[in-house]
């Protein structure tokens, strides 16, 4: 039998023998190739490296100016500005617990635009296994984010289509009130201008005529607030308050498919650090989604309590529940159980991405009576729609 190797073993034994030092050799240059922005800093939050992206959209003059800057100065760390201290950041976290992190950051760029970044931290380790330094990626996903800000908009205005019918019923009503109280002013007025009723009784016209304005404009001012651009700052947002404003709009759809609703809405709770539109988003989603499972009849829970730092709220249907093979699937995009036409199979998909930037945590469960179940906390201080 001959020695020599068969030609899989001659390109096996090849592919084994790397030439490390070549690859040492052009490592800078690949390094300096990546689209990626990429920094690594040492224990003491000091830069030791960055690549060619790093200093076009951070703005460094050069290597040299950067290395040996500190770290929340050279990418101007959020935490650090936001006054949040020391070892708050996810740099931080990474040095003191070796796990790599990941977050979504606005940071500006060199030209002062402020971009959307998908920032990940990972440990290098030295010989002992303890932390030496972390490798920075920082990817620009301001496109990205503005296409998910478009479709998560394209499904609100999906919902309201959906609630079109239903304002137009609530609207309606008092309209028809406020036309019939100006037809008995345009009767009691005479042609000289006199009414001819005594005027307590034109008094009570005109109150009815306030208050049913006044709700013609709380209902259009619900619609505005689900509808806001994500983009709107955060605030101070009441979680119970969106629930009920919710319930208002969902109030025709669910007369009509004979659903009844139970609010059970804990007293005193805190508002929370949020996008309003976002928190409305949420409450919209699932519970539209809880009636559009009842189509011959069921009931609606809500339920609303303080969990530690957090915020919960629950929603209950009795509907079919969710298929096991689809608990999974739920989450994501364009997953829908829908028939044609009546869904986009991303309302789940954009509600756990808005949950998700508010620091909160989403689930769903089959209820053993029968029926889903979806549970949200979302923490009372969180980033305010802006995390990752």
């Amino acid at each position: 039998m001959s020695d020599r190797p068969e030609p899989a073993e001659q390109g096996a034994g090849a592919a084994a023998r790397i030439d490390w030092g070549a690859v040492l050799r052009i490592l800078p240059q690949l390094i300096d190739s990546l689209t990626d922005a990429v920094i690594v800093t040492d224990r003491e939050h000091r830069v030791v490296a960055a690549n060619r992206r790093y200093l076009e959209v951070f703005g460094g003059a050069d290597r040299a100016g950067v290395a040996g800057a500190d770290c929340e100065v050279a990418v101007r760390c959020a935490e650090a500005m936001a006054g949040m201290g020391p070892g708050s950041c996810a740099a931080c976290d990474v040095l003191q617990t070796g796990s790599p992190q990941r977050r979504m950051r606005v940071v500006s760029d060199a030209s002062g635009a402020a971009r959307r970044w998908e920032a990940t931290f990972s440990p290098v380790l030295d010989r002992v296994g303890d932390v030496s330094h972390v490798v920075e990626v920082w990817r620009d996903v301001s496109e990205r984010s503005h296409l998910e800000s478009q479709l998560s908009h394209g499904e609100r205005l999906a919902s309201l289509g959906i609630l079109a019918a239903g304002v137009a019923h609530e609207i309606n009503n008092p309209l028809a009130s406020i036309q019939a109280g100006v037809d008995c002013l345009m009767r009691w007025i005479s042609p000289d201008g006199r009414f001819s009723v005594p005027p307590e009784e034109a008094h009570e016209v005109l109150e009815v005529l306030g208050r049913e304005t006044g709700r013609c404009r709380d209902i259009t001012d619900k619609l505005l607030l689900l509808a806001q651009p994500y983009s709107v700052e955060p605030t101070w947002v009441n979680l119970n308050r969106a629930v009920e404003d919710t319930v208002t709009l969902l109030r025709y759809q669910m007369q009509k498919q004979q659903v009844r609703s139970v609010a059970e809405l804990a007293p005193g709770m805190p508002e929370m650090w949020g996008k309003e539109s976002g928190v409305r988003a949420i409450c919209m989603n699932l519970m539209l989604n809880a009636v559009q499972a009842m189509p011959k009849g069921g009931t609606l829970a809500v339920r609303t309590r303080r969990a530690g730092a957090s915020l919960r709220l629950e929603i209950e249907d009795t509907g079919p529940g969710i298929s096991d093979s689809h608990l999974d699937r739920i989450w994501d995009p364009f997953f829908t159980t829908k028939p044609p036409g009546q869904g986009t199979g991303l309302g789940l998909s954009i509600t756990q991405r808005i949950v998700t930037r508010h620091g909160g945590r989403i689930r769903a469960e089959n209820r053993s009576e029968g029926g889903a179940r979806f549970i949200v906390e979302l923490p009372v201080e969180g980033p305010g729609g802006l995390g990752g």
